[in-house]
């Protein structure tokens, strides 16, 4: 396992074969961050890779190296004091040169955002007029938006 603690993973999930979830909590007390950044601690891009092999290998119930890496975009850091939690998705498929082709997306949950939004075209006139005394009524909702972290696509083989 990546860097003795450095991560727990908390639950994994398939809707199928080829797709995985993983619902993982990282330690933001681990030594790494000493020096990564110290008062501003970010988890290093070479572990959130050993961490998606690591899940890959757990999944194959094997030991797995990258033997090619065609696309890698780190979309935003993550600080493990402020957000601990991250979801790996994972989509693993068999080629016919033997490879293990990888597909991994890692998310974290966003902030609520309130948003109004104008509904028009309201069939009863009255509820409308009571409402606002027009032709729309703006309805308040909360959503929350995960933010992608990582994208990540390779190539993977088993170790021999």
């Amino acid at each position: 396992m990546l860097l003795d603690n450095f991560y727990t993973i908390l639950s994994s999930e398939s809707s199928d074969s080829t797709a995985w979830t993983i619902q993982i909590e990282l330690n933001p007390a681990h030594t790494v961050y000493q020096g990564h950044f110290p008062e501003h601690p970010v988890v290093p891009g070479v572990c959130l890779l050993q961490l998606i092999k690591e899940c890959a290998e757990n999944i194959r119930q094997q030991k797995l190296q990258i033997v090619q890496v065609s696309s890698c975009k780190f979309l935003s850091a993550i600080n493990p004091i402020e957000t601990p939690r991250i979801a790996i998705v994972l989509i693993l498929k068999e080629t016919e040169e033997g490879k293990l082709q990888l597909q991994a997306e890692g998310t974290i949950k966003g902030n609520t955002v309130n948003k109004s939004i104008v509904k028009e075209d309201i069939a009863k006139e009255e509820i409308v007029k009571e409402n606002t005394g027009k032709g729309s009524i703006i309805k308040e909702e909360s959503t929350v938006k995960d933010e992608c972290f990582i994208k990540l696509k390779a190539a993977l083989t088993p170790k021999a």
